[in-house]
């Protein structure tokens, strides 16, 4: 097989071999290490590989090689509406319909008390991530507005209405925080940025992505069957084909790529 053009690649972290820079991915670069049997609606990462299949009201954990680890549910709370793991110590895990944030530590057990949004005075959140030093923000439908709380459920930063702000209706379905920045997606609008004070910034105008990764000044996502790429800096863009298809969602994590299909998750590792 003739070897294809170079092409502007991602990093998929920092430990992935230089050469991925400079070629096309191929399929002879990735090694199936395991397929895990699920009918779960997402997957997730956190930053030691461990992965996060999520399934109504059920959670469950594996290890970077995809054995079972714990699984975690709470059936009065219903269906769990969001969960951001990204740090490995500790999941929050969101409750639309109750208005409810659970806290997990890295044994999949509860960390603290429930934390009722109700009773923080907030009654129509649409979305809730983790932020840094044990914080998290909310997205408010109310008066369309970020609000960040402490560890202490003290709040410390707004931004105030971003649809004053941004001269935008939005309607968000997907919040994180990475890298001293928060990122607010709309499918239709695109992805509006904000510091870590929750001052705006710019928007991204990428459409119909519903979630999505950041890896330094990396932004990364799953579109048209196609894990792709944009420098935030720079904006370069990369993509890469992948190696299978009727594909869910996709995403990447230390020297692992992450493929939900309707029954299953493959796990890859990408070979030297």
């Amino acid at each position: 097989m003739k070897t294809p053009t170079a092409i502007p690649i991602f990093k998929l972290s920092n430990l992935l071999i230089a050469a991925f820079v400079f070629f096309a991915f191929q399929d002879s670069k990735f090694q199936l290490i395991k397929s895990i049997s699920t009918s779960a609606s997402s997957v997730t990462s956190d930053n030691l590989g461990n992965t996060y299949l999520l399934n109504g009201n059920v959670l469950e954990k594996y290890d970077a090689e995809g054995n079972f680890l714990k699984s975690f549910t709470n059936k009065n709370l219903g269906s769990i509406t969001s969960v951001d793991a990204g740090n490995s110590l500790k999941s929050l895990l969101f409750y639309k319909s109750f208005q409810q944030i659970i806290l997990l530590d890295n044994m999949f057990s509860k960390s603290g008390n429930d934390i009722s949004l109700d009773a923080l005075g907030y009654n129509q959140v649409s979305l809730a991530c983790s932020s840094h030093n044990n914080g998290f923000w909310i997205y408010n439908q109310l008066n369309s507005e970020l609000i960040r709380f402490d560890q202490g459920l003290q709040k410390t930063q707004q931004t105030g209405n971003i649809t004053q702000l941004t001269g935008t209706a939005i309607q968000p379905d997907f919040l994180t925080e990475q890298y001293d920045k928060i990122f607010l997606n709309d499918s239709t609008v695109g992805i509006l940025v904000f510091d870590i004070f929750g001052t705006y910034n710019k928007t991204i105008p990428i459409r119909g992505l519903h979630h999505f990764q950041i890896s330094n000044d990396q932004l990364i996502y799953f579109k048209d069957g196609k894990l792709k790429s944009l420098n935030m800096k720079t904006q370069e863009e990369g993509e890469i084909a992948l190696p299978d298809t009727h594909i869910i969602d996709a995403r990447t994590e230390k020297e692992k790529l992450y493929l939900l299909k309707q029954q299953r998750l493959d796990i890859y590792h990408v070979k030297n």
